[in-house]
């Protein structure tokens, strides 16, 4: 099981402060049948001003991360990439190794989650003619997508890839989220699902919880279907874009939507 978008790095953005919570996060994604982790530290975001973000310097620290686990027996792969925060220069920085994933084909890009992005098409089109496909990460906790969920159906046409908190699935960051984002999930507008763990009290690793719940109320080939498109991505591979599954009700099995 693969664990996309998290904050697991000591001391470098908003997740755990020392390396002795990064172990005991990454312990408990171990526990949790996890083999790799795609560490997403945030760039450009208000919250990073003066933060250290050149690329040789994190990757030194997940190098060393990635030898502590080895040495303790925690048998979890690291990966190194980013969180960016939408400004329109994404084509501009996109060479930067930190900011893309799967051999730079895609980029994960979070909004500021108050505010409707203006002009944002043309910036990710231009991306897109890159070879880099957007991925947007947690539309359920953005208002606007709370306010006009229809939103997403532009994105899915334009290819963009849609990314769900494991943790709003299951409850875990309020009311709205977890609404929005079952009504997500039933509707066909999810493409991954990632922990986006930032600590190791409320905002820990969660998957095996949340894959638990949806296997509960939906067909289990939509956890093969998130899981594959998360392996896709790491491979720089086209992810699978359309799925059917079955919602269960009543412990009957019923057709909800088949996407062809």
């Amino acid at each position: 099981m693969i664990d996309f978008h998290n904050h697991v790095i000591p001391n470098v953005d908003d997740g755990p402060n020392e390396i002795k919570e990064s172990l005991s996060m990454l312990q408990s994604a171990q526990d949790q049948g996890i083999k790799e982790v795609v560490q997403t530290i945030h760039f450009q975001h208000p919250k990073m001003f003066d933060k250290n973000v050149d690329y040789a310097y994190l990757k030194k620290i997940v190098d060393d991360l990635q030898l502590v686990l080895n040495k303790k027996n925690i048998d979890i792969r690291l990966h190194l990439a980013a969180e960016v925060f939408y400004l329109p220069n994404l084509t501009e920085i996109s060479s930067n190794p930190l900011l893309t994933i799967g051999n730079g084909k895609y980029m994960l890009i979070e909004f500021e989650p108050n505010i409707y992005p203006q002009n944002y098409e043309n910036e990710l089109f231009k991306l897109q003619s890159k070879g880099i496909t957007p991925i947007i990460a947690h539309p359920e906790r953005y208002r606007f997508i709370q306010q006009d969920i229809s939103i997403l159906d532009k994105w899915i046409e334009r290819d963009y890839v849609i990314q769900i908190d494991a943790g709003s699935i299951i409850g875990k960051l309020g009311k709205n989220a977890n609404k929005i984002s079952l009504e997500m999930i039933d509707s066909g507008y999810v493409h991954i699902i990632g922990s986006d763990a930032h600590n190791n009290k409320n905002r820990n690793f969660c998957l095996k919880d949340t894959y638990s719940f949806l296997n509960k109320n939906y067909s289990k080939n939509l956890e093969g279907f998130l899981k594959k498109n998360v392996e896709r991505i790491i491979l720089g591979e086209k992810i699978m874009p359309r799925f059917s599954f079955e919602k269960k009700s009543n412990s009957l099995f019923k057709k909800r939507f088949k996407f062809i």
